[in-house]
């Protein structure tokens, strides 16, 4: 079965695609919030996180710290 521009477009290829497109669109979102959520807060303000933004905060700081132990 194919869907498609091409006609030897196998059907996963555009829900692939697509589903892709809508989880790299939520994550910017995401991301977008908490970024503004950080910059309204004032330097000495304690900011509660829910669970997603915990997880995406933490991901971050262990990407930095990988990237931090392999240069040295």
């Amino acid at each position: 079965m194919s869907a498609g521009i091409l006609p030897a477009t196998p059907i996963g290829v555009p829900i692939a695609v697509g589903g892709a497109a809508v989880g790299t669109g939520y994550l910017s979102y995401l991301l977008l919030r908490l970024r503004s959520k950080l910059r309204r807060t004032k330097e000495g303000e304690e900011v509660q996180f829910t669970e997603i933004e915990a997880k995406i905060i933490e991901a971050v700081i262990r990407r930095f710290a990988k990237k931090g132990t392999s240069e040295q």
